[in-house]
């Protein structure tokens, strides 16, 4: 991912494991709610699981959306705060998952060693998010809309971070968690990456 930085302001783009994991698990057992900000389009995943019991699935839906939540908070404060340890109770990169519904530990266990080999293989998920960000020059995209916003106002912007999370699908255009971080599905990149009026806005927000 980039990270562009100027005396005045910063840019940072990533795809953090742990999100992008939780929307594989809610791929690979249809957990993905039908409401904005989510969209059930372009769902990928490498792992085929048993058809989930008429009664999992409905408390599989709900331990899901709960994870989801504080996952969300979770990278909201590490990115405001640098909290460390922030994948302890939520995601944990040895395959542990204590802070969440007996279901659904089991069910992210089991699927954890198969995007493990998608998210790495040389097309697979981490290539394919990186792919865009570089692609479209995200960092040198977002100067040029920095010093258009300045030529607009007539001074220097005001100094500020912002934080952009790519997730590979589940997210129907781009969620703003608060002023400083949003979230966007890189497979809607007309909508997201490349929405220039969302992020001329958005420095125009911060400046």
């Amino acid at each position: 991912m980039q990270n562009g930085i100027a005396p005045s302001w910063r840019l940072m783009t990533d795809a953090p494991i742990d999100l992008n994991f939780a929307m594989y698990v809610a791929c690979s057992f249809d957990l993905l709610p039908d409401t904005p900000p989510f969209r059930r389009e372009q769902l990928w995943s490498a792992y085929h699981p048993k058809a989930l019991g008429v009664e999992e699935h409905p408390l599989l839906t709900e331990q899901w959306q709960n994870w989801w939540n504080e996952l969300v908070v979770d990278r909201s404060q590490f990115l405001q705060n640098g909290i460390r340890e922030r994948w302890s109770n939520f995601f944990a990169s040895e395959g542990y998952f204590d802070g969440m519904g007996t279901s659904l530990r089991e069910h992210c266990e089991d699927a954890l060693p198969s995007f493990r080999e998608w998210w790495g293989m040389p097309a697979g998920g981490q290539q394919g998010v990186n792919y865009w960000d570089l692609f479209w020059d995200i960092a040198g995209s977002f100067q040029s809309k920095v010093k258009q916003v300045e030529t607009e106002i007539g001074r220097p912007v005001q100094p500020f971070a912002l934080a952009v999370d790519y997730l590979y699908t589940g997210l129907g255009g781009i969620l703003e968690v608060n002023s400083n971080y949003a979230m966007m599905s890189v497979h809607n990149p007309k909508l997201t990456l490349c929405n220039r009026e969302w992020w001329l806005a958005k420095v125009r927000e911060l400046a």
